[in-house]
C-alpha cells in the first residue's frame, strides 16, 4: 500500500474484493470516505481502493480511464483534488500487471501496454495544467539498487547492462522522462542501498532483507518543492509488501461537502439498516399459511444405526461362499477367508518407519528441509532437499547456501 500525505488519505492495491464484500466497516467509516475499483472480469483478483479524510474529499473520481482498463481487472482509480489556489491534483492509485519477460510473455505484454498507456494518461493531465501523483504497486524494479538479486551482480557490468535494458525498465524510465515525474524516494535518497518494499514470502526473504522495491510514489516536478519525506514502513508486517509513506508540506486541499457519486457511502446496500438475527427468526407470512409457528420445531431425522448382529451379518455376507458336495449328495456351503491385501509386497511395518533422515546442507552442516518444485515444467512436483535457512545475499552466513 502507499500513502499520499497520510493526513489526507491512503491507497491500497490488490484488494481482491468484490462489491458484495464491502460492508460498513470498509465502505462507511466515520472519518474517511472510500472509493473502490473492482475486478469485473476476474472476481477476487487485483482491485484498488482509495481512502481520504472527509475534510479533504476529492471533487471527482474516475474508476479507470479506458486506456488503462486492462481486461476490466480494476487496476486503476484516479481521484481529483482541488487545491486552495485553484489548481487540481490528479492522484493515480495503480496496480500494474505483474509479468516477467523470461517467464510469461502474455502477462509481460499486458504490463508493457499498461506502462505505455499510463504515460499517455499522465501527459494528458499535465497538459490540462494539473499536478499529478502516481502511487502504488508498479511492479518495476527501476535500478539495481531496487533489487537484492541484481545488486549482488553489480561487479559484472555486462550482466547489469542487460538487466537494466529490459523492456519494462526502459518504459518506466521513459515514463519519468516524458512526463516530468520524479521518484519521491530516490529524489530524497538517491544512493540508499538495501531499501525494499516487497519480499518473497515463499523463500522467507524478509528475514535477510532480500527483496525488491516495486512500490512507488511519483510526483510532478512542480510538487518537488512540497516534498518533505518519503519512507518505507518496513516494520509493518502482514503482507509481502510494506507501506510507503510520503509527506507533502504546504499543500492545502479544499474539501467538498458531498462526495462524488462513486464514493461507497452512496452504495444502496450501505445506506439502509442492517437486519438483525432476530429478524430472521420472526414468524413469516408463509409460515402462517402452512400452520407453522416460530417456536415449532422441525422433526429431526434419526439416522438408522447398525447393530452388532447386523454388522456381523453384513461381514459374513461379504465373504464369498463355496459349495461342496458330500458322498450323500448333500450340498454344504462353506466360507473361505480372503487373504489380506498387501502394498505391492511392502509390509505395513515398513510403511510406518517414515522418511529417511534429512542430509546436512553443505554450507552450514544443518539438516535440510524437503521441498517440492512448483514451477511449471518437466520438474514440476519433483521433491528435493535444500538448505533450511532463508534466502539472502551470497556470502551472508545467515542466508541460504547453495545446497
Amino acid at each position: 500500500s502507499s500513502g499520499i500525505n497520510a493526513e489526507y488519505g491512503a491507497c491500497f492495491q490488490e484488494t481482491k474484493l468484490s462489491r458484495c464484500q464491502v460492508d460498513s466497516s470498509l465502505g462507511k467509516m466515520d472519518s474517511r470516505f472510500s472509493f473502490f475499483n473492482f475486478s469485473h472480469s476476474k472476481p477476487g483478483n487485483a482491485g484498488v481502493a482509495t481512502y481520504v479524510t472527509k475534510s479533504a474529499c476529492p471533487y471527482s473520481t474516475q474508476t479507470c480511464p479506458d486506456t488503462l482498463d486492462i481486461a476490466g481487472e480494476g487496476r486503476c482509480l484516479v481521484a481529483y483534488f482541488r487545491m486552495t489556489d485553484g489548481r487540481t491534483v490528479a492522484v493515480f492509485n495503480l496496480y500494474v500487471p505483474c509479468g516477467y519477460q523470461e517467464e510469461d510473455g502474455g502477462k509481460f505484454i499486458n504490463k508493457l501496454n499498461f506502462l505505455e498507456k499510463l504515460e499517455e494518461c499522465v501527459s494528458e493531465e499535465a497538459e490540462k495544467g494539473n499536478h499529478v501523483i502516481v502511487m502504488g504497486d508498479l511492479n518495476v524494479k527501476s535500478s539495481i539498487l531496487d533489487s537484492a538479486e541484481a545488486y549482488q551482480l553489480k561487479h559484472k557490468p555486462s550482466v547489469v547492462a542487460e538487466w537494466t535494458s529490459s523492456a519494462d525498465r526502459t518504459l518506466f524510465t521513459a515514463l519519468l522522462a516524458g512526463t516530468g515525474l520524479i521518484d519521491a524516494f530516490r529524489h530524497l535518497h538517491p544512493k540508499k542501498e538495501h531499501s525494499y518494499t516487497c519480499w518473497n514470502t515463499g523463500l522467507n526473504a524478509r528475514v535477510n532483507n532480500y527483496g525488491t522495491r516495486i512500490d512507488y510514489i511519483l510526483l510532478s516536478s512542480s510538487l518537488a518543492g512540497y516534498l518533505r519525506s518519503c519512507d518505507h514502513l518496513t516494520g509493518v508486517t502482514g503482507s509481502d509488501h510494506c507501506p510507503v509513506i510520503c509527506e507533502l508540506e504546504g499543500i492545502e486541499v479544499a474539501g467538498c461537502e458531498n462526495p462524488p457519486s462513486e464514493c461507497s457511502v452512496h452504495y444502496p446496500e450501505l445506506r439502509g439498516k442492517q437486519s438483525s438475527l432476530l429478524a430472521h427468526l420472526k414468524k413469516r407470512p408463509s409460515d402462517e399459511k402452512e400452520g407453522r409457528t416460530g417456536t415449532q420445531k422441525r422433526p429431526k431425522l434419526q439416522p438408522k444405526q447398525t447393530t452388532l448382529i447386523g454388522l456381523k451379518r453384513t461381514l459374513k455376507s461379504s465373504i464369498p461362499a463355496t459349495k461342496l458336495k458330500t458322498s450323500s449328495n448333500e450340498t454344504v456351503t462353506t466360507t473361505k477367508p480372503q487373504p489380506k491385501p498387501t502394498q505391492g509386497g511392502v509390509s505395513v511395518k515398513s510403511l510406518l518407519t517414515g522418511l529417511p533422515k534429512a542430509p546436512l546442507c553443505k554450507g552450514h552442516k544443518r539438516p535440510c528441509v524437503l521441498k517440492t518444485v512448483t514451477k511449471q515444467g518437466e520438474n514440476e512436483g519433483r521433491r528435493f532437499y535444500g538448505c533450511a535457512l532463508p534466502i539472502g545475499l551470497s556470502g551472508d552466513p545467515k542466508a541460504r547456501c547453495g545446497h
